[in-house]
């Protein structure tokens, strides 16, 4: 497990860009900060070649992953 520790950073977004994420981080059910966290560790997961997402990471509510037994 990999434990990423919160750092402040200051980001400064065109307000158009801003509304936009803002948008889709409510859509989500995500604050802006864990929406754009959770990009950066995508786009990091990507460079080192872990391509394969789970589609758990955008379920709302209780897990609806099957389990194969």
């Amino acid at each position: 497990m990999c434990v990423v520790k919160k750092e402040r950073t200051n980001v400064y977004l065109p307000k158009e860009v801003k509304k936009k994420a803002m948008d889709l981080a409510d859509r989500s059910g995500m604050s802006l900060s864990v929406f754009i966290t959770q990009l950066l560790i995508k786009e990091a997961a990507r460079e080192q070649g872990f391509t394969k997402e789970s589609p758990a990471i955008f379920a709302k509510g209780p897990s609806r992953a099957k389990i194969k037994s």
